[in-house]
């Protein structure tokens, strides 16, 4: 698959928190290099709207004072040369009370109660990085159970459900509606010596899961939790507990008013500011 890059060149303080417009405008990945911040969707989702969007967004950035000045370029980049970007820019993340994410050509010191999660970054979003699946992590510490099974709902690059596996989950199956992300994950499992625990599958949640868990977990943007919303319910065990992220401040009414419909209640929600107007939270509800 041939993916656009588009490379945003702007003051590095502000990269992280552009991260969460541009994943509100599709894009999956990132990179950051001295230069400036690489961001990639497949090419076939990329149009004039788009370009405009971006350009709106960098122009808010910069009437705020976020940023000095931009511009940007847009390329073509072909799979063959996307881990030669990763090698590049890459580091080593910690997460959570004792996590680190790194990819497998890194050597990480580790303590004894170290998590250790090998990720190796291709075409498919999680590595960890975003404020989104940091605050997922942060509530699967508080949420999960030794023996748990759980199910996670665009699974990405398997980051969620690898790190679940390893915080002592029996089981956890990832699903994800793009092959190429489900490949990536499926690759992840075997670097981590988890392919007996976590299994993948490519497809719509409600063609291809049946079976219900004690923990979903949905780190997707709002229109697809809110979609799917009734059929994470119905993967539920009996006091099942379901977790989301992907989620900005203001989709708080929304979860808030579908979890009362599926008799959900919530437990948590937790916050990320950005330095823009922008706040992330993740939510965990009981059923």
């Amino acid at each position: 698959m041939i993916y656009k890059e588009v490379i945003i060149y702007i003051d590095e303080p502000a990269r992280e928190n552009i991260v969460g417009d541009l994943l509100m405008l599709n894009f999956e990945s990132f990179t950051d290099t001295d230069e400036a911040l690489h961001a990639f969707m497949p090419a076939n989702r990329w149009d004039d709207s788009i370009h405009r969007e971006l350009e709106n967004t960098l122009k808010a950035y910069r009437d705020k004072g976020i940023i000095r000045n931009y511009k940007f370029e847009v390329q073509d980049i072909h799979p063959q040369n996307w881990q030669e970007q990763w090698e590049r820019t890459i580091q080593p993340i910690y997460v959570g009370k004792n996590i680190v994410i790194h990819p497998s050509w890194q050597s990480i010191d580790l303590s004894d109660d170290t998590i250790d999660v090998i990720i190796d970054p291709r075409m498919s979003f999680g590595t960890g990085h975003h404020e989104t699946t940091q605050m997922m992590i942060e509530l699967l510490e508080q949420y999960i159970v030794h023996g748990d099974t759980v199910l996670d709902v665009g699974t990405g690059s398997g980051i969620l459900a690898i790190i679940a596996a390893k915080m002592g989950a029996a089981r956890v199956t990832g699903i994800d509606n793009d092959p190429d992300a489900v490949n990536d994950a499926i690759e992840n499992c075997r670097i981590n010596k988890l392919k007996n625990v976590v299994s993948m599958y490519h497809g719509e949640l409600t063609d291809s899961i049946t079976e219900s868990f004690n923990l979903v977990i949905a780190n997707i943007e709002r229109k697809t939790i809110l979609d799917l919303f009734a059929q994470l319910t119905t993967h539920l065990n009996p006091s099942g507990k379901l977790l989301l992220s992907g989620l900005l401040e203001e989709d708080y009414p929304h979860i808030e008013q579908v979890s009362v419909r599926n008799n959900l209640s919530i437990m948590k929600t937790i916050k990320r500011q950005s330095q823009t107007s922008d706040t992330w939270i993740a939510v965990a509800l009981q059923k």
